[in-house]
């Protein structure tokens, strides 16, 4: 079902465009930007990071719902993904990943941001994910192999100040992605050797593999499997899981995965080898002017009780953008329509017109039953989408024009 026979089978044409490349927001007087990354704690607020063609980011927050920005924090990103967690209206970090790591930490709601140490590490920081100001996880790619170089798990006790070390979380698999639901239970997504999960329930020390259920047909052989999971809340997640077999020389057959997220793959069409991107069901904001498609064949499963069962999901579409409010009911935006699920993505309501904004990939955030954002354009300008009603009414909240005024004295 998943085996991938030739490279016209993973032949990608940009048709979907990425979360940050969409959002271009064009002005005489401003400088064009592109949403990062958009974080809610209530209906009224907020957090959005941008990016401007620069590399130069920058942090907006509002406190009335959108009607009001703010710019709170600036700085150089060189085009590094960008990681922002608020845990309430005045505690929250801000990270950039990368070979040169940045964390931030407020607890002032953003009116002021303490820089610390960059951490000791020697390598690449692949992701972040912090549960609460103190408890977090940082994931590095070592200094070695360019091809499934080891990647470290380090955990901190103390907001960042300090980490300790734990080890090889996916070894011999290759880690890309961490994140954790709680304080003692997190999952990864990583390139394995088989269809299987890796999930920790002792705050990262160990890491055991969750067997997934075969499609019909059962799982191919051989390859690897990209196996991206991202927590929803209280014992759900929910699983992407993508299977490309080994290269075989310059055949055309097969694919390498270089990189998540985005998905990245690498194959050869006889001759030189092509580099690839695919989304996932687990959309992450991303940047560049780059576009998507859906990988082949993508199984996607869903669990509500971490991982002692999983469901196969069929969303409406491949399309749009997918949130939730605790582990069985979801929300499915794309193109001006709405969709909702009360079994983890198992059933779906027949989609309803909605006359909002096509929801961007990565972008919605359900904070209840009856209040959501997510993002989307009005042409060439970025602009977020809010309902107070369960998804029957929306609201466009247009962002500020802002020039890319960063300088090295502008960042806390």
């Amino acid at each position: 079902m998943i085996t991938i026979a030739a490279t016209a089978a993973i032949y990608v044409h940009p048709t979907l465009p990425l979360f940050g490349g969409a959002l271009k927001a064009v002005s005489a007087a401003q400088d064009p930007y592109r949403v990062a990354a958009v974080d809610f704690v209530n209906p009224a607020t907020g957090w959005v990071v941008v990016d401007f063609d620069s590399g130069d980011y920058a942090v907006l927050h509002t406190n009335d719902g959108g009607l009001s920005w703010t710019r709170q924090l600036s700085g150089a990103g060189q085009n590094h993904r960008r990681y922002m967690k608020f845990f309430d209206v005045a505690v929250g970090v801000f990270a950039l990943v990368g070979a040169a790591p940045q964390l931030y930490r407020t607890a002032d709601g953003g009116k002021s941001w303490s820089a610390l140490p960059p951490p000791a590490v020697e390598g690449t920081v692949a992701s972040w994910s912090f549960v609460d100001s103190e408890y977090g996880w940082m994931l590095v790619s070592a200094k070695g192999p360019i091809t499934n170089p080891p990647t470290y798990l380090y955990r901190t006790q103390d907001g960042g100040l300090s980490w300790q070390k734990l080890g090889l979380p996916a070894a011999p698999d290759q880690a890309f992605q961490v994140n954790f639901s709680y304080f003692t239970t997190g999952w990864l997504s990583s390139a394995n050797a088989g269809p299987y999960a890796y999930k920790t329930i002792d705050f990262g020390a160990t890491w055991a593999q969750v067997p997934l259920p075969a499609p019909a047909g059962g799982w191919p052989h051989g390859g690897r499997f990209l196996v991206a999971v991202q927590p929803t809340s209280g014992g759900g997640a929910v699983a992407s899981v993508v299977y490309f077999p080994a290269v075989r020389g310059r055949t055309g057959v097969g694919a390498d995965i270089r990189a998540f997220p985005p998905l990245v793959v690498r194959s050869f069409d006889g001759g030189r080898p092509h580099t690839y991107t695919y989304t996932t069901l687990i959309n992450q904001f991303v940047e560049g002017p780059l576009g998507q498609e859906a990988p082949p064949n993508q199984a996607r499963l869903s669990t509500a009780d971490n991982g002692t069962t999983w469901m196969a999901i069929l969303p409406p579409s491949s399309n749009g953008a997918i949130g939730s409010f605790d582990a069985l009911n979801w929300w499915w935006i794309g193109a001006g329509q709405l969709a909702s699920s009360g079994d983890s993505g198992a059933t779906w309501t027949d989609p309803q017109n909605i006359g909002a904004l096509e929801a961007l990939p990565g972008s919605l955030q359900v904070l209840d039953r009856n209040h959501a954002w997510f993002a989307g354009a009005a042409g060439p300008r970025p602009v977020l989408e809010a309902t107070a009603d369960g998804g029957n009414g929306w609201r466009m909240v247009l962002l500020p024009p802002m020039p890319d005024a960063w300088t090295p004295a502008s960042t806390p």
